[in-house]
């Protein structure tokens, strides 16, 4: 292994391999959730409401907790360079985001002019990436990367501060978060949706970024730990509690997270971990992709119509294209950055 090159860890993709496919089931089933009669749900993929929680808050809790463990597992040790940190995450995001946006909005250039629609103020929030984050109080351009995209670019802002915190006093750090998050759970009382707010979901990310913190030596889940998450998940499962959901979600998402950490270590096979591999490279040209590829496949159907079988076969054709845009928009991506690195090089 090359110096400066950490090693994968096998859970971690195999996690966000699964978080992905949440996130692709949630939204090919939102036509059956929120667009039909209560009938429609026998049509849903899997299931809508795993351990008793939406499936796209645990999708999406899952990737919290992943995104606060890579970080964490990458820039653990010695002095961050902030400068270069920002550049990376900076890369990491816009240009894919930019290129997927632009490819996205092109069929839509002409019923935006019929609508009047044109250039503002507003399209600063699109350009980076804020507009479904801020989608309660703006109006913007907004086609693609939702709500988690601004949210995870909040999150690298303040991941450095955090990671600071953690490093010099944890216990101190984790009373200030549960804390910030129990006063934001009793009190909190605007506009956006609480599932965006950062001090709600620090919990989540503290709770990779502890776990690879404490796991790095080589500590692996024993039957003991993994035990008490699994029975965590059957009870609010069986139960249905009625209480705040943003609660629901972190302990459900934590115990889930442990669950599957524990299940990775059997599941390592080399198929699986190829898959894993595969699913968590292109996952965030997937996450950019696959609401509009879902989009555009269902309106050429009727849904209402659907079987049980017809969907679970759609879904199967949606998640092929789904994978093969990502590849094509990580294939671009990559031509253009190098493209543009290769040139400013030369200057």
């Amino acid at each position: 292994m090359q110096k400066g090159i950490k090693e994968r860890i096998f859970y971690l993709d195999f996690i966000r391999a699964i978080a992905v496919v949440l996130i692709i089931i949630t939204h090919y089933n939102a036509v059956f959730v929120f667009g039909m009669d209560p009938a429609s749900l026998s049509r849903c993929v899997i299931t809508e409401y795993p351990f008793g929680i939406y499936v796209g808050d645990l999708g999406v809790s899952l990737f919290l907790i992943i995104s606060g463990a890579a970080l964490m597992y990458v820039y653990e040790e010695g002095k961050l360079d902030l400068k270069l940190f920002y550049k990376k995450r900076f890369m990491a995001i816009y240009p894919m985001f930019w290129i997927a946006y632009i490819v996205a909005a092109l069929p839509k250039l002409a019923v935006w002019r019929s609508m009047g629609y044109g250039l503002n103020w507003k399209f600063l929030i699109t350009f980076i990436g804020m507009d479904g984050y801020l989608s309660e109080y703006v109006s913007a351009f907004y086609i693609l990367g939702e709500w988690f995209l601004g949210f995870i670019v909040i999150f690298y802002v303040i991941f450095p501060f955090i990671r600071w915190l953690m490093n010099k006093n944890e216990i101190v750090l984790w009373i200030a978060v549960l804390c910030l998050y129990v006063l934001c759970l009793k009190y909190y009382d605007m506009q956006m949706s609480m599932s965006k707010i950062i001090f709600v979901r620090l919990p989540e990310l503290c709770f990779g970024m502890s776990f690879i913190k404490h796991s790095r030596g080589g500590m692996r889940l024993k039957w003991y730990h993994a035990l008490p998450a699994a029975v965590i998940l059957v009870l609010n499962a069986i139960i249905r509690p009625e209480f705040l959901e943003s609660l629901q979600t972190t302990y459900v998402g934590i115990s889930f997270f442990a669950v599957l950490v524990f299940i990775s270590y059997y599941a390592g096979c080399v198929f699986v971990k190829r898959i894993c591999s595969f699913v968590s490279k292109y996952s965030y040209a997937i996450f950019l992709v696959h609401h509009v590829v879902i989009e555009y496949i269902q309106a050429g159907f009727d849904m209402t119509q659907f079987s049980v079988l017809s969907s679970y076969a759609l879904f199967a054709v949606t998640a092929v294209f789904i994978f093969v845009t990502a590849v094509l928009l990580n294939i671009s991506s990559k031509a253009v950055t190098d493209a543009v690195n290769k040139k400013l090089c030369r200057q």
